[in-house]
Parts: C-alpha cells; structure tokens; sequence
C-alpha cells in the first residue's frame, strides 16, 4: 500500500502532525494554526488527487510546496511567527522532503479506474 500512496501518506501524517503540534505546543489552537491545519489537510488531499502524470513526476511536490509557502504567507501576515507556528512550518518542509522520497504509482489504466 505504502508503494502505492506513499506520498499521499506521508501528506496525511504531516497533516496530523500539524495538528497535534498547533494543540500541544501553547496549549490551545490559534486561528494562525488553524489555517496552517486546514493547509495541511488541504495538501493531503491534493496530493492524493493529483494524478501522477510521467511527463510531470513532480506534481505532487508542487503543490506541497505552494501551499507549504501558502502556510508561510498566512503566519508572516498575521501577528508573527509562535513557536508553535514554528513547529508546524517545519513540518510543512519536512513533508515537501517526505512527499518527494516517498514512493506512488498512478492507478490509472488499471481496470475500472
């Protein structure tokens, strides 16, 4: 399964991580942290829909990377970097790293898909 969706697994795990990062390290979730999750769980599924396309084996690490650098907008233009946003920042850099190791094959051409 991990040949398969590895990237998207790797997503979904940075996703989590982030979100347990945003609650942990203050104590509570600010609405900063709370539009770094929703980035994250919006990289998750965007990689996992993203079809992986020969001509282009790098799409999936596209789109973690703008919205890894979505998620660095929104914290500079809000009230400053936390520790917490910190955390979650580099958790968005260890997925762009973790999504472009981590093994997928497309599905498509397989029987009814």
């Amino acid at each position: 399964m991990f040949r398969t969706y590895g990237k998207a697994v790797v997503a979904l795990a940075i996703a989590l991580l982030t979100a347990l990062a945003a609650a942990l390290t203050d104590g509570h979730v600010t609405a900063p942290e709370g539009v770094q999750i929703a980035i994250a769980v919006t990289t998750a599924g965007g990689v996992w829909l993203v079809p992986i396309v020969p001509q282009y084996p790098w799409t999936k690490t596209g789109i973690a990377m703008l919205l890894a650098v979505l998620n660095l907008a929104v914290t500079l233009i809000s009230d400053g970097i936390t520790l917490a946003e910190a955390v979650n920042l580099a958790l968005a850099g260890l997925g762009i790293l973790g999504i472009a190791a981590a093994p997928a094959r497309s599905l498509i051409g397989r029987a009814g898909l």
